[in-house]
C-alpha cells in the first residue's frame, strides 16, 4: 500500500468520525412535550370510554365538595355528548359521509364518538386557586376553577393539595362515578407538619378505608353522570 493510499483512507476516517459526533437539531417528539409539561406541573388523568358507545349518548361533569363533616357543595358543570349519528343529518349528507367513509364507527352508523374523557391540572397560579381542564375527545375542553383552601392549624396560611385518580371504575347509569380525588394536606400536630399519606390510586374499596377521608380538611372528587 503507498503513501498515497494510506493518506486517503486516514482522511476518510476523519469524515466519518466528523459526521459521527455531528449534533443535530430533530422535531421534538410527544414524549418530549409530555414530558416537559409533567416538568412544568401539567397533569393529565384520561379514561377510556369507548365501551359506553352503545349504551350511553351522553355525560355531565360534576364536581362535589367536602368537608371533614361531609359534601357541602355540588355542581353540575358540562353535559357533552358521546356519540353524533349518522343518522342524524339530512339524505344528501348522509350519503356523503357514507361514500367517503367519514363516520368513527360506519358499522354501527355512528358519525363521532367520544372515546375518552380526560381531567387535566395546570400549574398553579395562585395560592387559592386550581384550574383544572375538562375534556372529552371530539369536543372542545371547558376550564373550571377550585378554591383551595388554607391548612387549617398550620402555623403559617399555605395552601397545598394533592391528587389521586379512581381506577378501575365500575360503571352504571344515572349515577355519579368518581373520577379524580383532589384534596388538601392536613397539619400533623405532633409532627409539627403537614401530610398527606395514602394511596397514589384510589379504588371503590380503597376509598372506603383510606386515610384521605379520615383526615383531610377539604377536597373535591371530580367524577361524571352518564346518561342515555
Amino acid at each position: 500500500m503507498n503513501k498515497k493510499t494510506i493518506i486517503t483512507i486516514l482522511l476518510a476516517f476523519v469524515v466519518m468520525a466528523g459526521q459521527a459526533q455531528e449534533i443535530k437539531k430533530v422535531a421534538a417528539t410527544p414524549e418530549d412535550f409530555m414530558e416537559h409539561m409533567a416538568l412544568c406541573g401539567y397533569e393529565v388523568y384520561t379514561y377510556d370510554i369507548s365501551s359506553l358507545r352503545d349504551s350511553v349518548s351522553g355525560f355531565t361533569i360534576v364536581i362535589r365538595e367536602y368537608n371533614q363533616q361531609g359534601m357541602i357543595d355540588e355542581k353540575k358543570l358540562y353535559g357533552f355528548r358521546t356519540k353524533t349519528m349518522i343518522s342524524d343529518f339530512n339524505e344528501k349528507d348522509q350519503k356523503s359521509i357514507y361514500e367517503e367513509k367519514d363516520g368513527d364507527d360506519m358499522e354501527r352508523g355512528i358519525y363521532r364518538l367520544a372515546k375518552t374523557l380526560a381531567v387535566g391540572f395546570s400549574p398553579v397560579q395562585s395560592d387559592s386557586i386550581e384550574t383544572i381542564t375538562l375534556r372529552s375527545s371530539r369536543c372542545d375542553a371547558s376550564p373550571w376553577k377550585l378554591t383551595l383552601k388554607p391548612i387549617p392549624g398550620a402555623p403559617q396560611t399555605i395552601y397545598r393539595y394533592q391528587k389521586a385518580p379512581y381506577q378501575p371504575i365500575s360503571f352504571s347509569l344515572d349515577t355519579f362515578i368518581p373520577l379524580v380525588f383532589y384534596s388538601s394536606f392536613w397539619w400533623d400536630e405532633q409532627s409539627k407538619g403537614w401530610r398527606f399519606c395514602g394511596e397514589t390510586e384510589l379504588t371503590e374499596e380503597k376509598a372506603k378505608t383510606s386515610d384521605y377521608f379520615k383526615f383531610c380538611p377539604h377536597y373535591y372528587i371530580i367524577g361524571a353522570v352518564f346518561h342515555k
